[in-house]
């Protein structure tokens, strides 16, 4: 609901910028498409996956560690 709320502000401020000004920002969001697109899927952790007489890996680590995206980071 909170997101929902945030793109519809969001939307009302777009729809009052002049038209030369909507057109840059929909030039910029199709440019950053893209890159959102390519981003691989989180993958979470699976319980007890790590359990039992095997050492960590550097894969593991990595598997473990946040990757803030950044909607995490800025909020946007």
């Amino acid at each position: 609901m909170m997101h929902r709320l945030a793109f519809d502000d969001l939307l009302t401020q777009a729809q009052q910028l002049p038209v030369s000004d909507q057109l840059r920002l929909i030039a910029r969001l199709a440019q950053d498409l893209p890159s959102v697109l390519r981003a691989k899927p989180k993958q979470r952790l699976i319980y007890g996956q790590f359990r039992g007489s095997r050492l960590s890996t550097e894969e593991d680590f990595k598997i473990a560690e946040w990757q803030p995206t950044e909607q995490d980071l800025n909020g946007a």
